[in-house]
């Protein structure tokens, strides 16, 4: 589009042609500045979806003393009066803007054309959610202030920008909040995002008891989410899990209802391995764990080690990489990561639970694994095995709130594993030292 094309009106000025420095005279010539440098200009409000800006839907208009921004497309329009600049980058124009009633807020212009902005579009659908999840908040928790709510990226707490996450407080008590958009491409993540968020606002909140920890995830998909719940510690944490629909309804539901795993075990003990490629690390792992596994642990069968046994559970196919049996005839699921995943523990349960499934109804031996073994009926070994500085600095958090019933342990390999398979070292998963609620 070319600049010319924009309608930008202009009444008279001030004697001197000029406002002051960053009012509304600065902003309309900022703003066109940019449409003239722009190829796919769009406007973004906190908690709207984006408008495209094209020349029959979007009017700057310039007075003396103000100027005014109008944008619309078939669902919605927008009007407001900018007060200034405050931000002006190639790409991207951040403008002071006051609403209906005096509030002020902020609107982004942005080039979509430009790589480095093209995220800006999956920002703003993540400002939106932001905004349902705090009306979510005020709706299912009135008698609280929600005194935090952010999207933003934290590296160094592992938070992610992808699920808004918030503090809500009552006199000396308080609750974790986090949620995920129906369009997340995984809503079960919040759960490991959400425990590490608890985790943080313990740690630096000593003088509140933050009790409880609130998920909000998309009604029919929270199935993975409640099965997860189920086997976290209830002592250490309330669980609060609401469904929505997107329009402004939510209900709490009780992830102890959700006790029936759609899931189904292939028969014929297991898929035959091939021999993995160089480019293909973590096959290369499984099979040497696969084949030394006395290494891994002296008490493990070195026969037979399954590897990759399949299962359908909620449509989605899942492999657990090896499960084998020790001396004492109890199963050890051996989840195997070479490098770092934030999901690690949680992915691993949902594995460890099917197994714990399938162990209880006896469908191993009538599915032919494990032949002439009589498998102990008792819960499942839960191994993480990971090169010793592949573990991810949260892994440890999450395992802490696992309940005592799964046993699991984290098993780090030496670097130089693919020479020789030596143990660096072993730890409990239960290690987690946050406050519990009472």
């Amino acid at each position: 589009m070319r600049h010319s094309e924009y309608a930008i009106i202009k009444a008279l000025h001030s004697a001197s042609g000029k406002a002051a420095r960053g009012g509304p005279h600065e902003a309309s010539l900022a703003i066109e500045r940019f449409l003239k440098a722009s190829k796919k200009p769009v406007l973004i409000e906190p908690g709207e979806d984006p408008l495209t800006i094209a020349s029959d839907t979007f009017v700057v208009t310039v007075r003396p003393s103000s100027a005014s921004i109008e944008c619309w497309d078939d669902k919605r329009s927008l009007t407001r009066r900018v007060t200034r600049v405050k931000l002006d980058r190639p790409g991207r124009l951040e403008l002071e803007v006051e609403h209906f009633g005096g509030r002020t807020g902020v609107l982004t212009l942005v080039d979509l054309d430009r790589i480095v902005h093209r995220g800006a579009a999956r920002k703003g659908a993540r400002l939106k959610y932001r905004e349902r999840f705090r009306q979510s908040l005020h709706r299912q928790f009135p008698d609280w202030r929600v005194v935090e709510l952010s999207t933003e990226q934290d590296l160094h707490h592992s938070l992610s920008p992808a699920y808004p996450r918030a503090l809500l407080r009552k006199g000396a008590t308080a609750l974790a909040a986090i949620g995920s958009a129906e369009d997340a491409p995984a809503p079960e993540g919040a759960l490991s995002f959400g425990l590490i968020w608890l985790d943080y606002l313990r740690r630096r909140e000593p003088r509140l008891a933050v009790e409880g920890l609130a998920l909000f995830v998309p009604a029919g998909r929270e199935n993975t989410l409640c099965h997860r719940v189920r086997f976290l510690d209830s002592a250490a944490v309330r669980y609060f899990v609401f469904v929505h629909d997107g329009a402004g309804y939510e209900q709490l539901v009780d992830p102890r209802d959700y006790t029936n795993l759609d899931t189904r075990l292939d028969p014929g003990g297991g898929r035959t391995r091939r021999v993995p490629g160089p480019g293909q690390p973590e096959a290369q792992f499984e099979a040497r764990i696969r084949g030394d596994i006395e290494a891994l642990d002296a008490t493990l069968h070195t026969q037979p080690v399954y590897g990759q046994v399949t299962q359908f559970a909620g449509g989605d196919r899942g492999i657990i990489d090896l499960l084998a049996v020790d001396r004492d005839a109890r199963l050890a699921v051996i989840e195997l990561k070479v490098d770092q995943d934030i999901h690690l523990p949680l992915q691993a349960l949902d594995y460890w639970m099917r197994v714990q499934w399938h162990l209880n109804r006896g469908e191993f031996s009538d599915r032919g694994y494990f032949t002439g073994i009589p498998l102990l009926q008792e819960a499942p070994r839960l191994l993480l095995v990971a090169p010793a500085l592949e573990f991810h600095p949260a892994n440890e958090t999450v395992l802490g709130f696992f309940s005592a019933e799964v046993p699991v342990e984290r098993v780090g390999i030496g670097i130089e594993w693919r020479r020789e398979l030596k143990v660096m070292f072993r730890a409990p998963g239960k290690t987690y030292s946050g406050k519990a609620y009472s």
